[in-house]
């Protein structure tokens, strides 16, 4: 690779901090925020450190930068958002990715979700938290479960009692829910939360 600048070394220094602290890639606008600059003068930095070989970048997604040595980690789509209240409707459809080790996904297929709501922050997922699902993860009483009930879809502490099923929230202001027809999405294995000052 080719011998960066002083400005790129800093530029390349602050979007490897940055991933490290928040497990997301910054987007060009927080870049941007950091050094004081426009957001031209960064895709310039951004051009030139793919063209020397330390990024790629994706232009479509907001924070679509990968570090060209990035086969340690498995990009996540990230599907919507999810309530942790009420249910709330999916979307189906990838809005941005989130780059999680490969220790941590394994070979499950994973799904990502921002969290809206409070009825889950007694166990630490609180609102903006963004939620690393598995699929195919085994579920067992306690664990806390993306379940989809009449279309609609909310993270709850699945526990199965005498046959039945409860879905509930740790919140205690949120009553449980005995859902009569239901659908596990999968269980929870990540949390991601975005500092904001």
């Amino acid at each position: 690779m080719d011998k960066l600048t002083v400005k790129q070394q800093k530029v390349l220094d602050f979007i490897k901090n940055f991933y490290v602290e928040h497990s997301v890639m910054p987007t060009i606008r927080e870049i941007a925020a950091k050094f004081k600059i426009t957001i031209g003068p960064v895709q310039d930095y951004l051009d030139i450190l793919q063209r020397k070989g330390y990024l790629n970048k994706k232009d479509a997604v907001t924070r679509g930068l990968e570090f060209a040595n990035m086969s340690k980690f498995s990009p996540v789509p990230i599907l919507g958002s999810v309530h942790a209240g009420t249910f709330l409707e999916p979307v189906e459809n990838a809005q941005d990715y989130v780059y999680i080790n490969t220790d941590v996904t394994r070979s499950r297929e994973c799904f990502a979700l921002k969290v809206r709501g409070d009825s889950m922050e007694p166990s630490g997922i609180v609102e903006g938290d963004t939620i690393v699902i598995s699929k195919d993860a085994p579920i067992t009483n306690g664990d806390i479960v993306v379940a989809m009930l009449k279309e609609e879809a909310a993270i709850k502490v699945y526990n199965k009692i005498s046959g039945k099923v409860v879905l509930s929230s740790t919140n205690p202001a949120y009553p449980p829910i005995y859902p009569k027809d239901y659908k596990v999405l999968g269980k929870l294995i990540y949390l991601l939360r975005e500092y904001k000052n």
